[in-house]
């Protein structure tokens, strides 16, 4: 008996020696055999949304190609989960990563809107220390911050008849709540309508104008229907990409790794696209007989500092006592250097 089990041990020995050499000498095969880590991408807005076209749709391709086959990234819009509900399904895993901005979940979590506030190129952003505050704050619905989809594009308001001032009184606009601070200070009265009913809302005068993101009056046309651009614009559109925790804590280092080295390039690639898209569309609209409403220089400080004050007031520090001043920090103190 002895004899027998020293002869099968020897077996199983030489099995191990043959068998150990060749799962190093095949890893990447090991890899390759593996499944693909999907990945459900939920975004609040459509194709129509320039962000989409121009951001989202190639950054999700170049995760697809980049990955070798590794990752397999598919999307839903707005009709799937509506864009103020979708935190929620975000924090419970239903998806692995948001394609949002701050200001539809301003119950959870607030303090994103800060963003919004001021001008920075992505690599100042990153050194300002705006990801580390806003991983902080979204920790607590089990989210984390990929990165900012963003240009040099600010907000702004379309008009039916000229402003002469920094006054809306007597004005009825079509807002969301991240305007409504800034538009009430200036006495305007706040109408909420979806985005794909603005034409018809300023078509037939329910509202005077609408609070819109400076890109977007050329794909929805609405040069038919309002006639001024308001100057100057304000703030900058920051929309976030959020993954989930569960599903970033999960994934082997190398395509974490991967994944944040795709979204800082996006991020540089698509700041750059972006601006530059900012100053053609202004003209086109212009050319198809929108004209820009320039306020005079002290209206125009009325309507920044307006924004700036009123939107960290009315939603930043009101909705993120415990984040809020931290984000107001940072935003002072990168305005005070910009000076």
């Amino acid at each position: 008996m002895k004899r027998g089990k020293i002869y099968m041990g020897s077996i199983f020995l030489l099995m191990a020696m043959f068998l150990i050499p060749l799962s190093y000498l095949l890893p990447e095969s090991a890899m390759a055999a593996d499944p693909p880590i999907k990945l459900k991408v939920l975004s609040s807005w459509s194709p129509e949304y320039l962000y989409i076209r121009e951001w989202l749709i190639p950054y999700i391709q170049r995760l697809n190609q980049k990955s070798g086959g590794r990752l397999q990234v598919s999307w839903v819009g707005p009709e799937a989960v509506p864009p103020f509900e979708q935190l929620k399904p975000l924090s419970a895993g239903l998806f692995d990563i948001l394609f949002t901005h701050s200001a539809y979940h301003m119950g959870e979590v607030a303090v994103g809107v800060g963003l919004d506030l001021i001008k920075a190129t992505p690599s100042e952003r990153r050194a300002i220390g705006f990801y580390e505050l806003l991983d902080e704050a979204y920790k607590k619905v089990n989210a984390r911050v990929l990165g900012l989809s963003y240009g040099a594009v600010g907000y702004h308001f379309i008009l039916k008849k000229e402003l002469p001032k920094a006054d809306f009184t007597g004005l009825k606009l079509r807002t969301s709540p991240f305007y409504d601070p800034m538009v009430n200070a200036l006495g305007g009265a706040t109408v909420r309508i979806a985005p794909g009913e603005i034409y018809s809302s300023l078509e037939k005068g329910v509202v005077d104008g609408a609070a819109w993101p400076v890109l977007g009056a050329l794909d929805y046309k609405w040069y038919e229907v309002a006639n001024f651009q308001l100057r100057p614009q304000f703030g900058e559109v920051i929309e976030l990409l959020l993954v989930n925790l569960g599903t970033w804590n999960k994934m082997p280092k190398d395509l974490q790794n991967l994944i944040t080295q795709i979204t800082k390039e996006m991020e540089e690639d698509g700041y750059k696209a972006l601006t530059a898209k900012v100053k053609g569309e202004e003209q086109k609209l212009v050319n198809l007989g929108m004209k820009l409403n320039v306020l005079p220089p002290a209206e125009g400080e009325k309507l920044l500092k307006t924004y700036y004050e009123r939107t960290l007031e009315g939603i930043v520090m009101k909705h993120s006592p415990d984040f809020g001043p931290k984000m107001k920090k940072l935003a002072d103190d990168f305005v005070k250097k910009s000076k």
